[in-house]
């Protein structure tokens, strides 16, 4: 038994640490490039898009850090999806900016992806950038978005924050995905995008957009597009630098918490990614082993040993994963790895038993929109 727990641990460590620490180590290496050569993007030739929907209780620190900036793209397009609160004015009352425009989404048009294309459709830039309503920034972001050079897409960070301290928990179960997705992308190439900070060209947009084959599925703006690009071959570049980052809160409650994991699972499933669904795969067999080993040793009674198994597994964790926290400036949550180890195992069980059962909705509406 004891060959087999340190073949157990050899194997997980050597694996996760190649691919978390000398992966975000090789992305870095990449990213430093990425600033360096000519010639870097021209924010008149870059719009912001920000759909939102019933977003007057959080939009504030969006206008907020627009409002602080020290420049500007060449507009702000804020696309409204059927909003039935005070957002459209809490807008127009804040906001300090000119070079900004309101769009109503008629009727006919209604969902985040599709409000997206309709602000596409409606606009001129060679860029275009996303983000969501909910999110701030620092007041120079867009001047380091300017010194970037020119590619197809970047894929940049987006950090969630929590108010209160057990929200922390929530922060690293996202962390932890991002860190595995910055080294992939250092070795191979990212699996994951995030539409509150996504940077494009609008002509690869145009050539690879596949929106017809996922248009009745409410979200996933972003994993779909950068699927379309992947396939497309198109240059996809991810940045960890915090400096091109933009923060957002995390979930207000555990159902809000669940919900959001339920849609991200629900999503990666109908993708179709054979790297992100062989890693699953994989993930979950190392996951399965330890907790049938975990479970073993209660079972017989030797308590102190499953504990001594889960101390190995966290400080294996801790040091795996502590250069991506440093790299975001997270340390603090990084103390909460061994918290989050102990409820693990509850959390995994509880969204294995919800998938098949319980359907999350998307801004009150269904995430399927038809059959």
């Amino acid at each position: 038994m004891f060959n087999y727990l340190l073949f157990y641990f050899t194997l997980y460590f050597l694996l996760l640490s190649a691919v978390v620490i000398f992966g975000l180590f090789k992305n870095g290496k990449k990213e430093i490039v990425y600033t360096e050569t000519e010639p870097p993007i021209d924010l008149q030739n870059l719009i912001l898009i920000v759909p939102f929907r019933n977003e007057e209780h959080r939009i504030t620190v969006l206008i907020e850090s627009l409002n602080a900036s020290t420049v500007l793209p060449k507009e702000i397009i804020f696309i409204n999806d059927h909003s039935t609160d005070d957002t459209v004015k809490l807008i127009e009352q804040i906001i300090k900016i000119e070079n900004y425009r309101i769009i109503h989404a008629p009727n006919s048009i209604s969902g985040k992806k599709a409000v997206i294309r309709l602000g596409i459709e409606q606009t001129e830039s060679e860029f275009i950038l996303t983000t969501d309503a909910d999110v701030a920034f620092h007041s120079d972001y867009f001047e380091s978005i300017s010194k970037l050079q020119y590619t197809d897409m970047y894929i940049m960070p987006v950090t969630m924050k929590a108010k209160k301290m057990f929200g922390q928990l929530y922060e690293i179960d996202l962390i932890l995905v991002n860190a595995v997705n910055v080294g992939l992308a250092g070795w191979k190439r990212p699996i994951m995008a995030s539409g509150a900070n996504l940077l494009f060209k609008r002509s690869k947009f145009n050539a690879f957009d596949s929106f017809e084959t996922h248009k009745h599925i409410a979200s996933g703006d972003d994993m779909y597009l950068l699927r379309d690009f992947r396939e497309n071959k198109a240059d996809v570049r991810l940045i960890s630098n915090p400096e091109f980052g933009v923060e957002t809160e995390t979930p207000q409650s555990f159902k809000e918490f669940l919900d959001q994991r339920l849609r991200w699972l629900g999503k990666t499933g109908h993708l179709k990614d054979h790297l992100s669904t062989g890693l699953s795969i994989f993930q979950t067999l190392l996951t399965a082993s330890f907790f049938g080993l975990m479970i073993y040793y209660l079972i017989i009674g030797e308590i102190t040993f499953a504990l001594i198994l889960l101390t190995w597994k966290t400080c294996l964790d801790l040091i795996i994963f502590a250069p991506y926290f440093n790299r975001i400036k997270r340390m603090k949550t990084w103390l909460f790895i061994p918290l989050y180890e102990l409820l693990f195992p509850f959390y995994t069980l509880l969204i294995l038993v919800l998938i098949p059962i319980y359907k999350p909705k998307w801004k009150s509406r269904e995430i399927y929109l038809n059959n």
